[in-house]
């Protein structure tokens, strides 16, 4: 009984101590995990106020590259010549409206810069391609950069507006959908490789009714058996993307079309010819491919509009120049303005639809950020 007593005098500190000890190392990991939380909390708090700012930052600056696009327009509209970041220059006009019309060819007339006074092509200075701009610190212009900003414009007129589809004329006392939007779209679908049976299934998707149009229409009834179910827009397409809401339809097909299409606040848009790709060009009639491929175009653009009003109505013929007299033009008021700033690590891009009045005046329609 001694001994045990004794063995217990000895050995219950050193015990005590052990579970001290263990406590200790506890609050000491709890203590380091705390403080690690903490710090990685701050870190990222710290970087997401950083992005915020500098996307705050990214958007005034793409607002500044709106107004030097509105001016470059503008003075593209009134002959003025413009550099390639939006500098007047002293030498020449911009839309060649003193030009004079080029010789004939093998393929009709060579591009002029003459044409309408409100004519637009490719090589007005607006269409040419920018440098990146250094963006400077305000107490610092001579230092270092702190980012860079750079916009591209883009005539959207030159691609098909999908809102024409919903176009309607009057025939025979009654007011019915414009027959020729639909089958030109119909076109541009071969032309790049789809089904022509998506021009009815879009018609279907702006048109105000909830009868199918075609016989491979859909409306309503199609799209609430989807899951998840929803319904038809009804109304004009604020973007080309709206495509992907078509069954079926799927990103891959988007890809294709995308670039040809637009979605512009009218259903009356004329095609620009001195701007459009080959495959829009292409869809005004069938068995164009060989008159303009993309390598012709791009040979031919280099001076001014390719092909002109006249020519192309002498290659389309007399009886569907006449059919489509109203759905091509020589000239835009709609542009998309495409503004990429990076600012350290944020990188923010801005999509700018443009509109010229024919006073010269541009006023932003709409904006998207990160995509179109």
């Amino acid at each position: 009984m001694r001994a045990a007593r004794r063995f217990e005098r000895v050995f219950r500190p050193r015990r005590e101590r052990g579970v001290a000890l263990l406590i200790a190392l506890i609050l000491v990991a709890l203590a380091a995990i705390l403080a690690t939380k903490l710090t990685f909390d701050g870190w990222i708090e710290r970087r997401r106020t950083i992005s915020i700012i500098a996307t705050e930052q990214a958007f005034h600056f793409g607002m500044g590259a709106e107004a030097l696009a509105a001016d470059v327009l503008t003075q593209s509209m009134q002959g003025v010549q413009v550099g390639a970041n939006g500098q007047s220059s002293a030498n020449g006009t911009a839309n060649g409206a003193a030009g004079t019309a080029g010789t004939n060819t093998g393929t009709g007339t060579t591009p002029t810069q003459s044409g309408s006074a409100n004519q637009v092509n490719l090589a007005q200075a607006w269409a040419q391609p920018t440098q990146p701009m250094p963006i400077s610190p305000d107490d610092n212009p001579e230092g270092e950069p702190i980012g860079v900003l750079q916009g591209a414009i883009e005539d959207m007129q030159g691609r098909f507006n999908l809102n024409n589809l919903a176009h309607v004329v009057a025939q025979n006392g009654q007011i019915i959908q414009d027959p020729q939007p639909l089958q030109q779209f119909q076109r541009l679908l071969v032309a790049v490789g789809l089904e022509p049976k998506w021009a009815g299934i879009a018609r279907d998707w702006i048109d105000a009714d909830d009868q199918p149009g075609e016989p491979d229409g859909a409306e309503d009834s199609v799209y609430t058996s989807q899951t998840p179910p929803y319904r038809t827009g009804n109304w004009p397409m604020m973007s080309p993307s709206e495509l992907m809401n078509m069954p079926g339809f799927g990103a891959d097909r988007y890809r294709k079309i995308a670039p040809y299409v637009t979605a512009l606040p009218t259903a009356t848009a004329k095609i620009n010819i001195c701007t459009a790709p080959a495959q829009v060009l292409q869809s005004f009639a069938e068995n164009l491919g060989s008159d303009y491929t993309p390598e012709l175009l791009a040979s031919e653009r280099k001076n001014g509009c390719f092909p002109d009003k006249q020519t192309f109505a002498n290659v389309l013929g007399p009886t569907v120049a006449a059919q489509m007299a109203t759905m091509y033009s020589d000239s835009s008021t709609y542009f998309r303005l495409t503004t990429r700033v990076t600012l350290g690590t944020t990188e923010f891009t801005l999509y700018s639809l443009l509109y010229r009045t024919p006073g010269g005046k541009v006023t932003p329609l709409l904006r998207t950020f990160g995509t179109f």
